[in-house]
């Protein structure tokens, strides 16, 4: 078996949103909609804990959909629109989703989106502008992302892994005892989010040591 998942080193993230703009080209994500995110936590407008200047700490977390082995997602769905392959990637089949919402709420990370209203995408480019074998999505449907699985199936890395310009995002094979993201999730000091909901997420984070603090340049 196989277990496809992320370890993000949040010491290398820059908060450049480079994974979420390359997100949206590659899945045609519409207007004012986001499959990837970057938060920025701590940073004096957000957490008055996080310092002073010069000595303020601040770091970027980049958020998708974990691809969860026990999603809470796939439970609630009445019209099995939600799926997991044996790969352990969580995908929605378009065709099946009646847009009940009842998927939003289970999901622990919020990386579910309701299409309301059919999503807007550039002038021009309304057909799509990103892979051709993922269909723009319709009014009354969930999106989320898909650890860009048609890129999977051809052997190749989701879009925000080969975007990300400081290597933030390795991905592969969890189950793998020799692959990189094994390693990496292994270490003593990788942690998930959310682990208390049961959800069991794909995907790890290393803490932000060196990056973590904003110092005067010069």
């Amino acid at each position: 078996m196989s277990r496809l998942g992320m370890v993000l080193d949040l010491d290398r993230c820059i908060g450049c949103w480079a994974c979420a703009v390359a997100c949206k080209m590659e899945n045609s994500v519409g207007e004012g909609l986001w499959w990837q995110k970057v938060q920025t936590i701590g940073g004096p407008a957000i957490d008055t804990s996080a310092g002073v200047f010069p000595q303020v700490h601040k770091h970027y977390r980049p958020r998708n959909c974990f691809h969860c082995a026990e999603p809470p997602c796939i439970p609630v769905c009445p019209t099995e629109a939600i799926v997991k392959r044996a790969d352990g990637i969580v995908e929605i089949v378009q065709d099946r989703c009646i847009g009940c919402g009842k998927c939003q709420p289970a999901c622990p990370y919020d990386a579910i989106e309701m299409n309301q209203v059919a999503p807007r995408l550039p002038q021009g480019l309304e057909g799509g502008h990103g892979a051709s074998q993922v269909t723009p999505r319709t009014a009354g449907v969930v999106e989320k992302c898909s650890f860009c699985v048609h890129r999977i199936d051809e052997g190749l890395e989701p879009a925000c892994v080969t975007a990300c310009p400081t290597q933030v995002i390795r991905f592969g094979d969890l189950d793998d005892p020799d692959s990189a993201v094994s390693a990496l999730s292994g270490r003593s000091d990788a942690f998930r989010l959310g682990e208390e909901t049961g959800a069991d997420p794909s995907v790890w984070y290393l803490p932000a040591v060196s990056g973590g603090k904003q110092r005067r340049s010069g």
